[in-house]
């Protein structure tokens, strides 16, 4: 009897490992494949171009404001019951904004946006629970699923949009079909929903992220290399422009700044968990985020190398601050607390960042200051970094 039950528990747990990846894969996806066919979707809307541009900085924008209340909502309904209902928001979401009417253009993307903002913002809370002891090397795990699919979908929008049968609404709406998979595969965990996340008001409000240094120290890790890395895919391809790097060549340069991003991914959780504690980590991405933005603005002809480096640093200063929550939390109460205030002010920096940029490269007429705006960010992530790689909890 007691091995059967063991057996029941591992099976539980390996299909929601396997649900939580996947999951994972979803939060990104239906973004990334809005950017290379937005032409396309802005002439047949006929949206202007504070309008395509609003399309464009939307998610983020509800990314930061929905992470104030998913704890909330977490711990009234339970994590799965939430992320379940996350999933198929972003499912109707993806369908709804392939339609051809404005209207559906428009509620699509916010449907999908919340999805993924609940997503973000509970799923590391629920790795921490169910997986205390290899929290890391799952968030590394579904970290990489999440940016390695939203590199495909970039990557094969326009392919899609120009086959003889489709146009842009396919390259968009081709994304339901992994939320669809997704959904049926998490229809399990609706079934053995765990302790809600309501458990004694005390527990849930023991300390407040809002009211602890460790809470702005991942917060302000997470804003500063979101900052960096979100200004880095919007402009590059511009900056490289003016400094003899061909539009197609700066695409595939930001190809490649990914893919090393996803790769590093990879490494990195396991690599959080050997050792004792993340002040290296933290430190070494801040390092190469520096040396990156430094290169760009000194010598943009060796952009490939600069990118490559800054990609480095991306990949684990994403997986490294994702870690954090769990790290730097006693239970998923916590996790989820410190979750939600790191993402709201992180997807904050994430909208902010390409806007400064576009700003301050208007008003100074080069890329002298938006660039020395990055190198000041990112050498302020190797500080909160290093500092929240400190081995404690709040």
């Amino acid at each position: 009897m007691h091995s059967s039950e063991t057996a029941v528990r591992l099976n539980r747990a390996k299909n929601l490992s396997i649900g939580i990846v996947l999951v994972g894969a979803n939060l990104r996806a239906p973004i990334t494949s809005l950017g290379p066919v937005l032409p396309e979707v802005q002439a047949a809307m006929k949206l202007s171009g504070a309008e395509a541009g609003m399309l464009h900085a939307l998610p983020l924008l509800l990314f930061a404001a929905v992470s104030l209340i998913a704890p909330s909502v977490g711990r009234r309904y339970g994590l799965e019951r939430v992320l379940g209902a996350a999933i198929a928001a972003i499912f109707l979401g993806t369908l709804l904004r392939s339609v051809w009417l404005p209207i559906g253009l428009w509620i699509g993307t916010v449907l999908l946006s919340m999805g993924i903002a609940f997503g973000n913002v509970l799923l590391p809370s629920l790795v921490k629970r169910d997986f205390p002891d290899r929290a890391a090397g799952l968030i590394g795990l579904y970290a990489a699923a999440m940016a390695g699919v939203a590199g495909v979908a970039a990557g094969v929008a326009v392919p899609i949009a120009s086959l003889a049968f489709a146009d842009w609404r396919w390259s968009l709406g081709v994304w339901a079909v992994l939320s669809l998979i997704t959904l049926l595969t998490w229809l399990p965990q609706l079934r053995s929903i765990r302790a809600s996340l309501p458990v004694a008001v005390k527990e849930v409000a023991i300390v407040s992220p809002w009211r602890h240094p460790i809470g702005w120290q991942v917060s302000l890790f997470f804003a500063l290399h979101s900052l960096v890395f979100y200004s880095i895919i919007d402009w590059f391809a511009s900056y490289g422009g003016t400094s003899g790097v061909s539009p197609k060549a700066a695409g595939l340069y930001l190809l490649v700044y990914q893919v090393v991003a996803v790769a590093t991914n990879l490494g990195s959780g396991s690599l959080i968990q050997r050792l004792p504690d993340q002040r290296l980590l933290g430190f070494s991405c801040g390092m190469c985020l520096l040396v990156s933005t430094i290169g760009l603005l000194a010598h943009p002809a060796l952009s490939l190398v600069w990118l490559i480096v800054g990609g480095l640093g991306a990949g684990v200063a994403l997986v490294t601050s994702l870690s954090l929550f769990a790290l730097r939390t006693r239970d998923h109460h916590q996790a989820g607390a410190l979750s939600s205030m790191a993402q709201c002010i992180g997807y904050g920096g994430a909208a902010a960042g390409p806007l400064l940029i576009g700003v301050l490269r208007d008003a100074t007429g080069g890329w002298t200051v938006p660039l020395t705006l990055l190198i000041v960010a990112s050498a302020l992530v190797i500080v909160f970094a290093t500092l929240s790689g400190r081995k404690r909890v709040m």
